[in-house]
């Protein structure tokens, strides 16, 4: 299985310990303006398919669609893009997304395409994930 450091090694905690970059939700307005800055999921079909299921991908998710994510423990599981609101912070390389979800019946997290850890369900996807052992 593939090694992954946990979010939990990487965030930086300020001196009040409290991460001192907390995701802040984001307006209907402003998901669509991301949509069209970023593409939507669409276009972003279109652009480079990633190789590795660490790579980002700048893909635009919308509710209820299916998705692969990646547990903080390294771990690849199917989910569902929930209602809850969507979420936006700083990712390894930018301002960006995170996606609520849905997985293993009941558990709802975050999750941020350009921190490689959420991608559609796809064909490409399913390859990916079939070829580092997960399927």
């Amino acid at each position: 299985m593939p090694s992954v450091t946990s979010k939990a090694a990487l965030r930086k905690v300020s001196h009040s310990g409290k991460p001192e970059n907390p995701l802040r939700p984001v307006s209907p307005e402003e998901l669509e303006s991301w949509s069209d800055r970023d593409g939507d999921s669409e276009s972003t079909l279109n652009e480079p398919l990633p190789e590795d299921l660490d790579e980002p991908w700048p893909y635009t998710f919308h509710t209820g669609q299916a998705v692969w994510i990646r547990t903080s423990g390294g771990n690849w599981h199917p989910g569902r893009v929930s209602s809850e609101t969507t979420r936006k912070g700083q990712t390894r390389q930018k301002e960006g997304l995170f996606y609520p979800v849905k997985f293993d019946g009941k558990l709802r997290k975050y999750f941020a395409p350009l921190n490689g850890e959420i991608k559609p369900d796809t064909s490409h996807t399913r390859q990916l994930l079939k070829e580092a052992g997960w399927l």
